[in-house]
């Protein structure tokens, strides 16, 4: 089997995919911009096709690859899930239906949807084509603080907690400064949101959903720098859904599958979560980012990539069962604006990784663009591996 994958953007992802196709003898191609170089210390790949831009256009996308065909189209980042099923659907392959997948990397079109299929989530206060569009807004009768997010950029980029009408516009300004993706040349939206600003923990849960059914799941817990913006600092793997709030979320996950026409693949499903409510923020169809699916490697045993490429080709994946681990997983951040402490006794770093080459500069405070490397670790005590993972 070929695979080809889309603009894959972190070498350690990119590694994770070619490691299962190695396992399973599958050829891997990749699609990145000219610039990039997040392939080149990896030996295993059969193919890498450079381009000016990554793109949704199918003739754009038939035109990049030639005569060249594939068994499977995957997403390398979260900015190709469209154009993977749109390439996909052009050259015959298994693919989730291109219309109703554009929600999900649309956060209005989300909205919309998950009002639709009665998904538990922020109430919208406006919706913006432009910055110029606050102007008709009727900010007298606005409840601040509010939450704005551009409609389709990544990694909490402009994503703000304004407790004014003048931060929502200072916002704004930036947000439409912003045009492309650096590592894709991918052409962003104007647009935005205007949310309430829901109280309560972030999490993520990764999904693998076959036949519809959410089949396997891990439950992430995020950290973020402080507020206003919404950068995360780290994760902590291995706790498990409340059973308040479990099958809520897990059939209201199902029925987004389903409302985006994704009979099977990996979905990562961010939310806020109290005892008594949870509130979806949003929702993916790939494998997270920022190593999480390490994290749910090392705590409970199965591989997302695994289970997203063989979604991709249209094949069954023999679903785990748990594999049960002592203790809990984290990963921490670095920054040169973060303070160097001590893990305590009961945590174990199991890793660290230290690198400067992605640091752009005057990026904002603990954005992923200021990252100069993390650390994996284990904890036999939760209270404490979570202090030392959050600790600014």
């Amino acid at each position: 089997m070929h695979v080809l994958l889309l603009h894959p953007v972190a070498e350690w992802s990119l590694k994770r995919v070619a490691a299962v196709c190695d396992r399973e003898g599958w050829q891997l191609t990749i699609v990145t911009i000219e610039s990039s170089m997040v392939g080149e210390d990896l030996t295993t790949l059969h193919e890498w096709i450079r381009v000016p831009a990554l793109s949704d256009s199918p003739a754009e996308l038939l035109s990049q690859i030639g005569r060249r065909r594939f068994d499977a189209v995957a997403a390398g980042n979260e900015f190709a899930v469209i154009a993977a099923d749109v390439l996909a659907r052009e050259l015959g392959l298994y693919h989730n239906d291109v219309d109703t997948m554009r929600a999900s990397r649309n956060k209005a079109l989300m909205r919309e949807v998950f009002e639709e299929l009665r998904v538990p989530q922020p109430r919208t206060i406006a919706r913006l084509s432009s910055a110029e569009d606050s102007l008709a807004i009727d900010w007298e009768n606005v409840t601040f603080p509010v939450i704005v997010k551009p409609v389709d950029m990544a990694m909490s980029l402009f994503v703000r907690k304004c407790d004014s009408r003048a931060e929502v516009e200072q916002t704004l300004a930036k947000m439409s400064a912003f045009k492309t993706s650096r590592l894709t040349n991918y052409a962003f939206n104007a647009g935005a949101l205007v949310e309430e600003f829901v109280e309560g923990p972030e999490f993520s849960v990764e999904c693998v959903v076959q036949g519809g059914k959410v089949v396997a799941h891990a439950l992430t817990r995020k950290y973020l720098s402080p507020l206003p913006a919404c950068y995360e600092i780290g994760h902590v793997s291995g706790s498990d859904l409340p059973a308040q709030h479990e099958r809520e979320l897990l059939e209201a996950i199902e029925r987004i599958a389903s409302g985006w026409g994704m009979a099977q693949g990996v979905m990562h499903v961010e939310f806020k979560m109290t005892p008594d409510r949870i509130s979806v923020i949003e929702a993916a169809a790939r494998p997270a980012g920022d190593h999480v699916p390490e994290l749910v490697e090392l705590q409970h045993g199965f591989s997302l990539e695994d289970a997203y490429l063989h979604a991709r080709a249209g094949l069954d994946w023999k679903v785990r069962p748990r594999e049960p681990r002592e203790g809990w997983h984290g990963i921490r951040f670095t920054f040169d604006e973060r303070s160097a402490v001590t893990p305590p006794a009961s945590v174990e770093v199991l890793h660290v990784h230290d690198d400067t080459s992605g640091v752009v500069p005057g990026a904002e405070p603990f954005s992923v663009n200021r990252r100069t490397g993390f650390s994996m670790l284990r904890g036999k005590s939760l209270t404490d591996l979570e202090t030392y993972v959050r600790t600014p």
